[in-house]
This record gives C-alpha cells, structure tokens and sequence, in this order.
C-alpha cells in the first residue's frame, strides 16, 4: 500500500540525506500523492505527475523539493516512471521564485510567555535557549550537557553538527533565567541528549501555535538591534551572519527582514480578544 512504500523511502532518504533535507524531500512528495492510492510505484503515471507537480507546488523552492523528493524516490524504487529531465524544466520555468503571501509578524512577548508557560522543563528550556542561540530545533535535538558551558554569566553552546558542516562555539544572548537553571538541569542527563528529538519538539511547538524557526528569527533580529546600538549596521550585520552560520549575508537576511518582530502585543490582544489573552 501507499503509505507502507512511503514509510520505507522514509527511513530510505533519512539514511541517505541530513535530516532537514529528508523532511523537506519527504514531505513534498507525501504532498503529491495526498490524493491517491497505489499499491506499487510502477502504478503512477508520469503524466499525472506532471499535471499535480505543476498544480500542486506554486514557487521554484517548493517545485525543486518535490522534483529532487522523486528523484530520490525513483533511487529507491527503480519502477517509478518520472518525467524527463526537460519535462521537469519546462514546468519549473513557470514557477515563481516567491510565495504571495503577506509577510508574517513575529510577537516577541506572547512568544515568550507561550514558553514560559509550559509546565515541562525540557520543553521549556529547549525552546528558550533555541531563542537566545540561534540553534536549529536539529542542532538542540542532538546537544549532550558537555556542549554546554556557562562562564562569568554567560552561555556558550557548541554545535558539533550544524547544517551544511558549520557547528562551532555559539555565544548566546543573556539570559539570567537559563543561567541559574541550567547548572542543575544538565546534572541530571550527564550521558546521552539534554533534549527530546527533532520531531517531539516540532511537535511540540505546533501544538502551542509556535514555529520553531521563528525563535531562530528572534535570535537574529534582537542581536541586531542590540549590536547596531554600539556600531556600524554592517558591522552588526556581519557578526550576525557569524552567529548564524550563514555562508552568504543573502540567507541571514531572509532571517531578518523576511518577517516583522512586534515587541508589544496587539490592541486586541491586550483587551482580552487575542490568541494570547489579554495583558500579561
């Protein structure tokens, strides 16, 4: 059956590819076939992929993941009929290289206080130190308590596997909270991860209406604002594409300026008609 196929190139691509690109790969192409069943891939006409990639998928980014999710699928299972290259080209010229909706607003204090409230501490700790470091949900999953130092106030984390190679020593943001707690919450996982697994934790956090990646826009946008306080916008620019690990400032900038950081809550929310409940 269809999802016994699609469980299996799973866990195929997962032993193929870094975890981000798996999920990516993975997800586009459980997308595609959302709406049929099939009992072997040599079933799935070319033809009908070429007519629900082009409906399906709106942008290039989003075309190119279900594209090389295919590619890897017909690895796996050599039945699978794929269109050709140029057929693959010809519906890729067609896609836009953006998405057309609205930018999103990040509010920083209802953010905050979701986390804050959460009753389990590995979850909580998890969340606030992805928000002061910048770390991946991927790269929080795989830290040990060795990876973590606290000195004269404040938290360095190393990452020993970051996307694309680039782990190194982070320094995070101030956080008086996580530093008094931290000491005697790693005591007690002295072996092994300090957190639950890339998955649980995006479960997690859909769950409470957050997006993880949004924390790690937090971390860009209040380090910049507090760095340019003291020196040159560039300046600033440069040593948050550092603590990002971003290769080209064209990535950090997404971070940065792809959604707007509110501070406040909005008016409704502070009468008590908002997602978040009224004043804190």
């Amino acid at each position: 059956m269809k999802y016994d196929i699609l469980l299996s190139f799973k866990e195929y691509i997962q032993g193929q590819l870094p975890p981000n690109t798996a999920r990516t790969y993975y997800a586009a192409v459980v997308k595609l076939f959302k709406d049929i069943q099939f009992k072997e891939l040599r079933q799935v006409d070319k033809e009908w992929i070429i007519q629900e990639t082009t409906q399906k998928f709106k942008t290039k980014n989003e075309y190119s993941a279900v594209k090389n999710g295919l590619k890897w699928l017909a690895k796996y299972d050599t039945s699978l009929r794929l269109p050709s290259e140029e057929e693959f080209l010809a519906v890729s010229k067609k896609k836009r290289n953006f998405s057309k909706k609205p930018k999103k607003v990040i509010y920083l204090k209802p953010t905050q206080r979701k986390i804050n409230q959460i009753q389990n501490e590995r979850l909580r700790y998890a969340y606030r130190l992805a928000e002061i470091s910048g770390l991946r949900v991927s790269e929080l999953a795989d830290l040990e308590a060795g990876d973590i130092t606290l000195q004269e106030g404040k938290i360095f984390v190393r990452v020993k596997k970051g996307k694309g190679g680039h782990g190194g020593l982070i320094e995070c943001r101030h956080d008086e909270y996580l530093y008094d707690r931290l000491p005697d919450y790693l005591q007690k996982y002295p072996e092994g991860k300090i957190f639950y697994s890339e998955a649980y934790m995006r479960e997690c956090a859909d769950k409470l209406g957050l997006e993880c990646h949004d924390l790690r826009r937090i971390f860009a946008i209040t380090t910049r604002n507090d760095l340019k306080q003291n020196m040159p916008v560039e300046e600033a620019n440069e040593i948050v594409q550092q603590r990002m690990r971003h290769e080209r400032f064209s990535t950090t900038k997404r971070y940065l300026f792809n959604r707007k950081l509110k501070m406040e809550y909005e008016k409704k929310e502070e009468k008590g008609d908002g997602e978040y409940g009224g004043k804190e």
